[in-house]
């Protein structure tokens, strides 16, 4: 059994490895004007290399499509209709085209081939078409004749089937697709566009499944997901003061994460593990555009100039290549521009040196030991709570309990890594916020990390896995410059945390997969649960169980509407 943090740190054998940054290492990559001709260029959709965006001129509105590699850049023929709002997936364009009504269109960048109508209605009035995969979503105002009453519908490219994911009195409005065309959300609304919550729609071996994510803890809208995340904005009265942030969930459900910033942010767009946002720090009027990194956690600010940029979004293809794709309010007028880049390595190697690193050294200074899983677990009134997630990782790793992580201390807990008891009350003195534990994980790279918290309500702690960084044979260079034409963006390290109202459930670590790459249809994992503070061996194998048998709520998302030049909605 361990004692102290002075003697886990001991039982823990000397490791030494270069120094070298590695969750909040930079990016370095390539700025590009799209689109800076005369009239309105404006929201944007990005695919691989492929943008497609509206333009708008002399009165009229036309789709564009733009390679980012070859530089070529082309209209969809229209004939002289209106069209607006596209969205881009592959080769495949849709957007929405007003004529004596208003209906959906694709276009197959490919073959250059006539825009096609999906499920032709006579008098359709349908908008905010959305595409991921071969599923095609959009508002659909045709079911009801309100035009206060938008429906959601799915259309499968394939099959040629058209579905209806909502029938009710609410609005349903501002659609997203998750790349691999398994997952729709939305956000939904009462008849006056408030009280909005997000939710999904899922396909999976047994059928679909519409749930609701979100409840009454806030006002939700502009939904995204990549398969395993939804990502949403969220203005809630946080300490007696109303904020607006961005958070996330696990698809089909789970516990919920605050990306706290100071300031407005809002539109969040999410591919692979990266979420692109609009962001008006503090001491700023205008709009910038940030980037977010759920696996490092490290935060980059794309923009930072005088003018409002929105209207973002974002795709990590199979390579590893990132491409953001913005709004920016130039010259009277707006314009699309892009940044293209690659993520630094998740886990830069190990090189040898006489530098020794202890447990207690990782967690005040991880450098490059890459974070496997983090979650906080914050004391409520009543019996003991806990929380159990599963996370991947195998080898030699450290585990870090940050006692008092922005809340009380806790005076009393157990965290159990694979059913083994690492960390137990007698760890948890006034005088020690940081215990530091060496471990061994599963060589099956599947872990199960199991958690309770006593003590007075309000208290809290945070718990931090790192894994040990591959080792190599040549030092890496740190300080290596970007090559001509690159720019450098440094990150910064931001921990995200869980609302107070979702204090007792964790976060499992999520296998992001980038666009074009299909992961394992399913739920994401992440739990919650309550238990006795009576028998405290047994916690650990019941916590689970326990998170398991609970009810589950539904979500709402929102997506960009028709035209927004701002940041919230």
């Amino acid at each position: 059994m361990l004692r102290t943090l002075a003697l886990v740190a001991w039982f823990f054998p000397a490791l030494s490895f270069a120094v070298i940054p590695e969750a909040r290492a930079p990016i370095s990559g390539t700025r590009t004007v799209v689109n800076g001709g005369p009239g309105d260029q404006t929201d944007p959709h990005v695919s691989g290399p492929l943008v497609a965006y509206t333009n708008e001129s002399g009165g009229r509105s036309e789709i564009r499509y733009h390679d980012l590699v070859a530089g070529r850049d082309a209209a969809i023929p229209n004939n002289g209709a209106f069209d607006f709002v596209s969205d881009v997936s592959g080769d495949t364009v849709v957007f929405t085209r007003v004529g004596t009504g208003s209906a959906i269109y694709t276009f197959d960048v490919s073959t250059e081939s006539t825009p096609v109508e999906l499920a032709p209605q006579e008098g359709s009035s349908r908008r905010a078409a959305v595409i991921g995969g071969r599923t095609v979503a959009w508002q659909d105002f045709g079911y009801t004749g309100n035009t206060l009453q938008p429906e959601i519908a799915a259309y499968d490219l394939d099959r040629g089937i058209l579905t209806r994911l909502t029938v009710d009195d609410q609005q349903d409005r501002t659609p997203a697709v998750a790349p691999d065309g398994r997952t729709v959300v939305w956000a939904k609304c009462n008849m006056q566009g408030l009280a909005c919550d997000i939710w999904e729609a899922r396909w999976t071996d047994t059928g679909l499944t519409t749930q609701a994510l979100t409840g009454t803890e806030g006002e939700e809208s502009q939904p995204d997901t990549n398969g395993q995340v939804v990502v949403y904005a969220s203005t809630r009265t946080v300490e007696g003061v109303a904020d607006r942030d961005i958070y996330w969930k696990p698809v089909g459900g789970g516990a919920e994460q605050r990306l706290e910033l100071p300031g407005l942010d809002a539109n969040p767009s999410i591919s692979g593990s990266l979420v692109a946002f609009e962001r008006r720090a503090p001491d700023k009027s205008d709009f910038d555009i940030a980037l977010y990194d759920l696996r490092s956690q490290a935060l980059y600010m794309l923009t930072q100039g005088p003018e409002n940029e929105n209207l973002n979004d974002l795709s990590m293809s199979p390579d590893g290549t990132v491409r953001v794709v913005w709004t920016a309010a130039e010259n009277g007028d707006f314009n699309v521009h892009s940044f293209t880049f690659r993520l630094p390595e998740e886990a830069p190697c190990q090189t040898s040196t006489k530098e020794g690193r202890l447990p207690i050294d990782v967690c005040v200074d991880p450098q490059n030991w890459p974070l496997l899983t983090s979650t906080r677990l914050v004391r409520t009134t009543g019996e003991s709570n806990g929380m159990s997630l599963d996370f991947e990782g195998t080898g030699v790793g450290v585990l870090c309990v940050d006692n008092g992580q922005d809340a009380e201390p806790a005076t009393s807990g157990w965290v159990w890594l694979n059913e083994h008891e690492k960390v137990n009350p007698s760890h948890f003195k006034p005088d020690m916020p940081l215990i530091a534990v060496g471990m061994v994980m599963s060589s099956e790279n599947t872990n199960t990390l199991t958690a309770v918290i006593s003590g007075s309500p309000g208290s809290a702690f945070r718990l931090r896995v790192y894994g040990m960084p591959p080792a190599c044979e040549e030092t890496q260079d740190a300080g290596e410059e970007a090559a001509p034409g690159m720019e450098i963006i440094p990150g910064q390290p931001v921990t995200p945390v869980t609302p107070q109202d979702e204090a007792s459930e964790a976060v499992s670590s999520m296998t992001f997969s980038p666009e074009g790459q299909t992961p394992e249809p399913g739920p994401g994992n992440g739990g919650c649960s309550s238990t006795g503070g009576g028998l405290m061996a047994l916690v650990g194998m019941m916590v689970l169980a326990l998170w398991l048998a609970r009810p589950r709520r539904a979500v709402v998302r929102v997506r960009k509407g028709l035209r927004r030049r701002g940041g919230a909605l």
